[in-house]
């Protein structure tokens, strides 16, 4: 199992039968009383796959869910499943799940109150979609990279003054310490992505691919603006 699904599996067990979980559930109750027969969020995710409950329980939590972060969390639980599949089915990389998990709680926040349709089909094929946009324009800026390796206003992108800063940012963004390791040895070591490449065993498109995308995420914090 991926580390981020133990990760969100060992939180659940923590938050689901807590009692700041139980008042929410009964203040949610209040405002959506398909909820009412749930004595805690395990009941929450199990009414969610009742045939004739689910739709509306899940609808529910999503109306909740962008002012509400233990209900989008409750969602996004219900919804690993799914995720995990998607993620076999369109990923293409190991660390695909890790991304669908982060663009699903994304859409979560965000989930339009008067959207039509299924919930969970909604959320399912906006993370594909999305997903695939960005692994599109990954290739692209890789094929670039690839091509040129040659500097470019990119490689400015770290400085030694934000190392601290760094660090904190891509522990808080799930930016593993090797990853963090790459950027820093390359961009502000110098070090070839080639030889980073060769020492981690992996292909220099994927290591070019995983830097990527962490100095996207980077780059969405305060710290990149």
């Amino acid at each position: 199992m991926a580390e981020i699904l133990r990760s969100l599996n060992r939180e659940w067990s923590a938050i689901a039968g807590s009692p700041s979980a139980r008042r929410a559930l009964m203040r949610w109750s209040a405002t959506h009383p398909v909820l009412t027969s749930a004595a805690d969020l395990d009941d929450v995710i199990d009414l969610g796959f009742n045939p004739d409950d689910g739709p509306a329980v899940r609808r529910a939590l999503a109306a909740l869910a962008p002012a509400d972060h233990l209900a989008a969390r409750t969602l996004l639980q219900g919804l690993l499943g799914g995720l995990c599949n998607l993620a076999h089915r369109v990923g293409r990389d190991d660390d695909a799940i890790d991304d669908i998990v982060r663009l699903a709680w994304e859409r979560i926040r965000t989930y339009p109150a008067s959207r039509p349709g299924s919930v969970s089909a909604n959320v399912l094929l906006d993370v594909r979609k999305r997903y695939r946009r960005e692994q599109d324009k990954a290739r692209r800026q890789i094929g670039s990279c690839v091509a040129t390796e040659a500097p470019s206003a990119e490689e400015q992108f770290v400085s030694h003054a934000f190392l601290e800063e760094l660090a904190t940012a891509s522990s808080s963004s799930g930016i593993s310490d090797e990853v963090l390791a790459t950027i820093l040895r390359s961009r502000v070591g110098g070090e070839s992505m080639a030889e980073l490449a060769a020492e981690q065993q992996v292909s220099l498109k994927v290591l070019w691919h995983r830097r990527w995308r962490a100095e996207a995420r980077l780059r969405e914090l305060p710290l990149a603006s």
